[in-house]
């Protein structure tokens, strides 16, 4: 299983167990319906059974990866109508999540917002998919967390991360304009920066519009 190469230190052992199984499916290491052996796992990290166990109880609840009524585990494998389903509750979710991050983020957010988006950008012109839809969704949790709203964040991990799942494996054709999408992040910025509710839900619509169109997979496939 092409999973980690570095051993794992103590400090915040869950949260980089997490981080890096996230990472591994992001970036297609780990496929969609691949079994997760939770002491090979262990093995290769160099932790304890139990620290994986809890690192996949979080990432379960990301919808990332499933366990099975036999107790085997698996990373997700969403269908087309799951993916619109996702779709759905992510266009009402996010959207507000913009807008309450354009009412209520802190200086201190808006700079991390500024430093994130352009090290996505940055991430896309290089070119580099897998990396870039792990950048996307690190800006997309921190505009999450300038909310402020605990339960918003963890409902939103828990609906759109699988999301990002989907995405990684589409960014990988040719035709997919990385910088494009990462430009769609510069309006939604400028929304928060000057706190503006109304112009962050416009360029919100504006750029799944957009997302939508790349993404055609999801209106069409059965």
């Amino acid at each position: 299983m092409p999973l980690i190469k570095k051993k794992i230190v103590p400090s915040t052992l869950r949260q980089q167990i997490v981080k890096e199984i996230r990472q591994s499916i992001l970036q297609r290491l780990l496929l969609p319906g691949e079994r997760l052996i939770e002491r090979e796992m262990a093995s290769r990290l160099g932790t304890s059974l139990t620290a994986v166990r809890e690192a996949l109880i979080q990432l379960e609840m990301e919808g990332l990866i499933t366990k099975k009524p036999n107790s085997a585990t698996y990373v997700t494998e969403l269908t087309a109508i799951e993916l619109e389903n996702i779709y759905q509750v992510r266009s009402i979710l996010e959207h507000y999540a913009f807008q309450q991050a354009a009412r209520v983020a802190s200086v201190d957010a808006i700079q991390t917002l500024e430093v994130l988006y352009e090290k996505t950008l940055e991430t896309a012109r290089n070119g580099n998919g897998f990396a870039y839809i792990t950048s996307d969704l690190e800006w997309h949790e921190s505009v999450w967390q300038s909310t402020g709203n605990s339960c918003l964040v963890e409902t939103l991990q828990r609906v759109i991360i699988p999301l990002f799942g989907f995405s990684s494996i589409e960014i990988a054709h040719e035709k997919f304009d990385l910088v494009q999408d990462a430009q769609t992040h510069e309006p939604l910025l400028a929304a928060i920066r000057t706190h503006d509710p109304d112009l962050a839900g416009k360029a919100f619509i504006r750029a799944q519009s957009l997302w939508r169109q790349n993404f055609p997979l999801i209106q069409t496939k059965a």
